[in-house]
């Protein structure tokens, strides 16, 4: 009787180890593909890897590291949302971060930029990168392009046919986090955004 309690003992902790370890290998397995893709482009070093945990793991950011150059945070790596070459996201870039402030029919925020070849960051870059390896190799192009901008305190303004945005460029280590969690102190920063000069009536009217 006691080995027959033992063996059906076993036999569960087996059973659950083995859908714990299968659903870890398929919630993670698109981060690790990213990962072994980004360490095997020469001199670079993946640092740390995370996304937004829902169902299924979403919205991938890396943390890499360039040698003999510095470190890049790319954000949007994952299929769900990856749109190379019209949209990239960087969010950190030789210990420059951002912030930034848009306005189309209301007010936005986000701390990251976008380099993407429709973009206005991407048109003064006057680059089009279509994979990740593009941007890793002209990471001195993106870094100098951002340098010559206005930095923190001062704001760049941009303004296109359909958006208007703000962006601050500061010295500053982004945060290794789910996306999602950039809301925090998202009210002081909304409070700041509208002190800021819009022309669309919407967002004045905030």
């Amino acid at each position: 009787m006691l080995k027959r309690v033992l063996f059906t003992f076993i036999i569960i902790i087996v059973f659950i180890s083995a859908i714990y370890f299968g659903y870890d290998f398929y919630y993670n397995r698109e981060l690790r593909q990213i990962e072994n893709e980004l360490n095997e482009i020469e001199n670079v070093e993946v640092k740390n890897i995370w996304g937004h945990e829902d169902l299924t793991l979403e919205e991938i950011s890396a943390r890499i590291y360039i040698k003999n150059k510095g470190e890049i945070v790319l954000n949007n790596l994952s299929k769900d949302v990856y749109n190379y070459p019209n949209r990239i996201e960087i969010s950190e870039i030789g210990g420059l971060s951002f912030t930034n402030f848009s306005c189309v029919n209301s007010i936005g925020i986000g701390s990251s930029i976008d380099v993407g070849k429709n973009s206005k960051l991407g048109k003064l870059i006057g680059k089009e990168f279509k994979t990740v390896k593009d941007v890793i190799n002209n990471y001195d192009l993106i870094l100098k392009t951002l340098k010559n901008l206005k930095q923190t305190p001062e704001l760049n303004y941009f303004e296109s046919k359909n958006e208007e945005k703000y962006l601050i460029i500061q010295k500053e280590k982004s945060k290794d986090k789910d996306p999602i969690f950039n809301l925090i102190g998202v009210k002081n920063a909304f409070e700041f955004a509208k002190t800021l000069k819009w022309k669309n009536c919407n967002c004045k009217k905030i």
